[in-house]
């Protein structure tokens, strides 16, 4: 037990982002060679196709946090039980809907866990406004979360060269109407709250289509960190997952391994 390996995947409510078909089998077919300890999942139900998909990942234990719409809920799966959990609803309505997150710690003899705190999100879609808010409700700072995962819906300028930036984010936001592309979020984050931002930490230099882990190619999910004093474990891996369409977005993957300790 010297590496713990996670993951997060929007599921596009286990709908193929193409066909529409029930993608379950797709999905578990990509991740299940990755041998995950900890999934975080948004946009699904309290469902069977939940508890199938957790199954075929040999992810035994799961729990599930609601928000307003039947298939915006969060999950949280593992291969190790889940001691204790929340989830708490944004207590506004905006047009973009309820969103809430979902936090759970871990019961078992693997030392990477010991006091950890796990959380999944999924931000407002339609602007940064609603996303700050949610986010500053939440609050995963107070709350002491370490490993804060999901679908945040938000961008980070250094994933984009200029000329990339303006033609797949500029442009396509202009002749779409929608929001301009905004940084406070994910500067709130790391700048506020000093979380690290695990794909960059690892991948300091990618950017354009070596980011994207969406339909719209821009990178909005994400796996930030909390730095921890005289750590014992190292963030090791942290890669995105190509999905092949199986969904409309890649998971995010990262592996933590415990340092020598001769």
């Amino acid at each position: 037990m010297t590496t713990f390996r996670i993951a997060t995947i929007n599921v596009h409510s286990f709908s193929d982002s193409l066909t529409c078909k029930n993608n379950i089998e797709e999905l578990v077919s990509i991740l299940k060679p990755y041998h995950l300890d900890l999934i975080a999942v948004q946009e699904i139900a309290d469902d069977d196709d939940w508890s199938i998909f957790c199954e075929r990942l040999s992810l035994p234990h799961r729990i599930f946090g609601s928000s307003a719409a039947k298939y915006f809920g969060n999950g949280i799966a593992s291969h190790y039980p889940i001691k204790s959990h929340s989830n708490r609803q944004s207590s506004s309505i905006y047009a973009g809907g309820r969103r809430s997150l979902l936090q759970c710690c871990l019961n078992g003899d693997h030392s990477f866990f010991k006091d950890r705190i796990f959380g999944v999100t999924h931000l407002d879609y339609i602007n940064e406004y609603n996303r700050l808010k949610q986010i500053e409700e939440f609050n995963p700072f107070i709350d002491n979360i370490d490993i804060l995962m999901g679908d945040m819906n938000a961008l980070t300028r250094n994933d984009y060269s200029d000329h990339y930036y303006q033609k797949n984010l500029v442009k396509v936001r202009e002749s779409s109407q929608w929001e301009k592309p905004c940084f406070d979020l994910t500067e709130f984050i790391t700048d506020q709250w000093n979380f690290q931002d695990a794909f960059k930490q690892i991948n300091p230099d990618a950017k354009d289509e070596q980011v994207v882990t969406c339909r719209y190619h821009t990178r909005i999910d994400y796996i930030y960190l909390r730095p921890r004093i005289n750590d014992s474990w190292i963030l090791k891996e942290c890669s995105i997952i190509n999905m092949e369409n199986a969904t409309d977005h890649n998971a995010v993957f990262a592996v933590f391994e415990q340092k020598n300790q001769t």
